[in-house]
């Protein structure tokens, strides 16, 4: 065997080695969230992104959580080393700092939004109207509260 060809050997086994995941191991990814609609810069942004749909449906934290302040009426933020597969994201502007969303006879009295900028008439909307896969290194998605 010539030298050109172990060299061609060795690259190719170093390029498939390097683009084949070990056994067990996920593709993983960089979410950027940018939420617009801000009315002000008052208190903070209290992010939930779901995994699952228990996960979403549940008054917890959520899989990862994020409090930003709004600043020129827009937050961005990452979530970094996301495996690859389904999420949903929940979002309010919590003006007064009380950690809750302020609910008056007339609904919500603060800010909120959802992925997919989803909606529904009562409560929140369900995850399969939220829901978005996460399939690629870095995925942007776009939110605007109202």
């Amino acid at each position: 065997m010539r030298v050109g060809e172990l060299w061609r050997i060795g690259f190719a086994a170093l390029v498939t080695s390097v683009l084949t995941l070990p056994a067990g191991a996920q593709e993983t990814g960089t979410l950027v969230l940018v939420v617009t609609g801000f009315e002000s810069a008052q208190g903070h942004a209290l992010v939930q992104l779901a995994n699952s749909k228990e996960d979403y449906e549940a008054d917890d934290q959520g899989f990862r959580v994020a409090r930003r302040t709004p600043t020129d009426r827009e937050i961005t933020l990452k979530f970094e080393e996301l495996p690859y597969g389904e999420y949903a994201i929940k979002i309010f502007h919590d003006e007064n700092d009380n950690e809750e969303l302020d609910i008056g006879w007339a609904g919500p009295e603060e800010l909120y939004g959802f992925s997919n900028d989803a909606r529904a008439l009562m409560g929140p909307p369900g995850w399969d109207a939220a829901k978005f896969d996460l399939d690629q290194r870095e995925k942007t998605v776009s939110i605007e509260v109202k």
